[in-house]
């Protein structure tokens, strides 16, 4: 499978704090992976220097055969990676129709194409009837697809979603986990952090552990949920050994 985005021998550090540690990582196209680990484990910083928000402190990242390790947000987003955040970051006085336009508008810089294209992304991630509502009056599961929606409008190549599906009630996770498929079935990557395993391993091809800042390891999910080595980041080693 050629690979879209790899991340190679990257590391972060702020001061003393080492976030990512020689962080090597592929994501093929049209897969959907799942980047999980416990809190504190690096993933939403990795998140960060994949989409560009800072550069990483060594290593390199590469998207769609190109070494973008430099470009900044703007410019990865125009060549094809979107993203939604951890917490929603809606344009809260704006309409819902006028918070997606915000991301067509990175390819149709013609008002009437934006809106159509606005239109058809809001029709299919189900919010065409919240359309005219303003941002501030979505519930949050709707205000989670509107950051999906938003992300879609861009066009992206890769699609980097963060917990999207964390904080919905059962029934909210499975119209999510519907959403994911649909979008991938479109032929648009997706590259996933959730906290929950419980959810996204039965959605992903595969999966990548990150803990204290390094890659635990990956794989397949019915391997990955097995390794023992994940079994202790998670529960603790006493759950390792019995297990």
């Amino acid at each position: 499978m050629t690979a879209l985005l790899e991340t190679r021998g990257v590391w972060q550090r702020f001061g003393g704090l080492v976030a990512n540690s020689d962080v090597s990582i592929s994501v093929g196209r049209g897969e959907i992976v799942g980047l999980i680990g416990p809190n504190g484990a690096g993933k939403s910083t990795l998140f960060n220097l994949i989409a560009g928000v800072l550069p990483p402190t060594q290593g390199s990242i590469w998207f769609d055969g190109k070494d973008v390790t430099n470009l900044p947000a703007a410019e990865r987003c125009q060549r094809g990676v979107g993203r939604t955040f951890q917490v929603v970051k809606s344009f809260e006085t704006m309409t819902v129709i006028d918070n997606v336009i915000v991301g067509a508008l990175v390819r149709n810089t013609v008002m009437r194409e934006a809106r159509r294209k606005a239109h058809e992304v809001l029709e299919f991630t189900g919010l065409a009837a919240r359309a005219d509502v303003l941002a501030s009056d979505l519930v949050p599961a709707e205000k989670r697809r509107l950051e999906v929606a938003r992300a879609l409008a861009t066009e992206p190549k890769l699609l980097l979603l963060d917990e999207v599906l964390t904080g919905l009630t059962p029934t909210e996770a499975q119209t999510g986990v519907a959403l994911v498929r649909k979008v991938r079935d479109t032929g648009i990557t997706v590259l996933m952090v959730e906290h929950v395993m419980e959810i996204v391993m039965p959605l992903v091809d595969r999966a990548i552990v990150l803990d204290l800042g390094k890659v635990l390891v990956e794989g397949k999910p019915s391997d990955v949920v097995r390794d023992p080595k994940v079994i202790s980041a998670y529960l603790g080693d006493r759950h390792a050994v019995s297990a």
